[in-house]
């Protein structure tokens, strides 16, 4: 491999730093960016040390109503123009200049916009599924003939068994899809022996409604009705954040919930090495179909031998072990939830043997190393 593009839709995402970390070290030194935007306030919260190409305008490789209409129409008529990147000279010469010979693409429906170009520059494709990609707009008539497209890339890439099994439905072939698991950097293992009288609960992620703040605060709140010692630090902005903060006003929770907002990655990490116990309410979104793929911040949490609970949803249950390295729940079931982290906050010795369980875990299946080895195999075929 001469050199590799990853083809991101932006670049500098709070929540995207799995790019980030894709751009700086599968092929340090060998890699080239192309994003549709970099501007503030969304994004451009993070930078990479690489040639970058931004497009300046995300409409520039996202669809438009109106064409989606079009493009509709031609699909009935067995037929699709070339998309707008495949005209794009500057593209073309940025891409010819660094001599890149593999496109890893950032989601699958951005992908589908690159095949023509990638096509036309014999440069091999590789298309990368995370989140709503694959639950969500999966399920849409228009993105599900526009995803049978990516049969035609070199392989598509996913997190879990479980978004493979949504892809081979929709009609991808199945030789083509690789689960490749995201993968944590692992720093020395943190001992969780408690330094206080307080259990430290800590959630972290985007206030949207797959991630179900209201009810993990709801789950959180039932809990510390039957333990004063429970604390939860809970991380994250989007738009349910106004929700979740009056929550916590309506039900008098401001002693023992501190919603703190956005906090760069660091931050976090800092936060889970206090911590006592992970907690995320993942579900299935009601109006949407939106689905989780598989949650960094478990990983990272697990990473940080914290024991985790949460639910049975999409690839969750391939990284946590229910009563092995923590507890899972059905969706929506926040007294079953309250009973999980009643059990854990009573009993410090559960967890810490579910947090080391869930660090072995990642140690072996879940670490950066396996995914960079995974990821460069694949990409070099």
């Amino acid at each position: 491999m001469q050199k590799l593009a990853i083809y991101s839709p932006n670049l500098g995402a709070l929540s995207e730093t799995f790019i980030k970390k894709h751009i700086e070290d599968i092929l340090p030194g060998k890699t080239v960016v192309v994003a549709g935007s970099n501007d503030p306030p969304r994004y451009g919260h993070w930078s990479v040390d690489a040639p970058t190409y931004i497009l300046r305008n995300r409409r520039s490789i996202a669809l438009s109503k109106r064409k989606k209409i079009w493009l509709t129409i031609l699909h009935k008529l067995g037929l699709r123009p070339k998309n707008d990147l495949y005209y794009n000279k500057p593209l073309s010469d940025f891409l010819r200049q660094n001599n890149v010979d593999v496109i890893m693409g950032e989601y699958l429906n951005y992908s589908t916009t690159v095949i023509d170009l990638a096509k036309k520059l014999n440069i091999k494709l590789f298309a990368h599924g995370h989140g709503y990609d694959v639950s969500q707009l999966i399920k849409q008539p228009f993105w599900k003939r526009e995803y049978q497209r990516l049969n035609k890339v070199d392989g598509i890439i996913t997190m879990s068994e479980y978004n493979k099994e949504i892809l081979i439905k929709a009609g991808i072939k199945k030789e083509l899809i690789h689960v490749i698991p995201y993968g944590i950097s692992l720093l020395p293992h943190v001992s969780k022996v408690r330094q206080s009288k307080f259990v430290k609960c800590i959630a972290v992620g985007r206030m949207v409604s797959k991630k179900a703040p209201l009810l993990l605060l709801e789950s959180f709140m039932h809990a510390s009705k039957r333990n004063d010692l429970l604390k939860l630090d809970f991380i994250g902005a989007g738009l349910l954040y106004d929700k979740a903060l009056q929550y916590v006003k309506d039900f008098k929770l401001e002693d023992k919930v501190t919603m703190h907002g956005s906090l760069q990655n660091d931050m976090v990490i800092n936060m889970m090495k206090e911590a006592d116990i992970f907690l995320q309410h993942s579900i299935t979104c009601p109006e949407t179909g939106d689905q989780e793929g598989l949650p960094v911040a478990i990983l990272e949490a697990m990473a940080y031998s914290l024991p985790v609970v949460s639910t049975f949803h999409a690839g969750i249950p391939e990284a946590v072990k229910n009563n092995e390295s923590g507890f899972l729940v059905k969706e929506g079931d926040t007294y079953a939830m309250a009973e999980a982290i009643l059990n854990l906050a009573s009993e410090e010795t559960l967890r810490i043997n579910m947090g080391k369980a869930g660090r072995d875990i990642i140690e072996k299946k879940f670490t950066w190393d396996i995914e960079r080895n995974s990821l460069l195999k694949l990409l070099n075929k």
